[in-house]
């Protein structure tokens, strides 16, 4: 593995991650969270930087899986998308799912919203791990 392409690709998948995150979380569904709070006072904390962080420690660790693991999905962007969808049904929808059935303000209107945004954004942040660290 090249370490520089590796680095290079992480950091670009994170300022998107990061980015998108924002956008969507800070903006598009906020109102949402907004009215959880309103509904549950005290449930949720926002801890941005921790969230930053977050965001960082995943970009590095989906690049490595997509360096590593996506010529097994055809390699490429090809490759680095389906990886990044598969990785979203694993980690985000299927957390949603436990999180649906847990608690009874986690909607399924919101869990279905939630969940298709994690299928785009982490095909997307595959497509771009895969193609930076191929084409650098």
């Amino acid at each position: 593995m090249n370490a520089g392409r590796y680095v290079g690709a992480s950091v670009a998948v994170f300022v998107v991650r990061t980015l998108l995150n924002f956008v969507f979380y800070g903006h598009l569904v906020h109102g949402e969270y907004e009215a959880m709070n309103a509904a549950h006072p005290g449930l949720f904390r926002e801890m941005v930087p921790a969230y930053i962080t977050i965001d960082l420690v995943i970009a590095f660790l989906l690049t490595f899986l997509i360096i590593k693991a996506a010529s097994a999905f055809g390699g490429g962007i090809k490759g680095g998308v389906t990886l990044g969808v598969l990785l979203a049904l694993l980690g985000p929808v299927s957390f949603g799912l436990y999180y649906y059935f847990s608690v009874t303000f986690y909607t399924c209107n919101f869990f279905a919203i939630e969940s298709v945004y994690q299928v785009v954004t982490y095909a997307i942040q595959g497509a771009i791990a895969a193609a930076i660290y191929k084409s650098a």
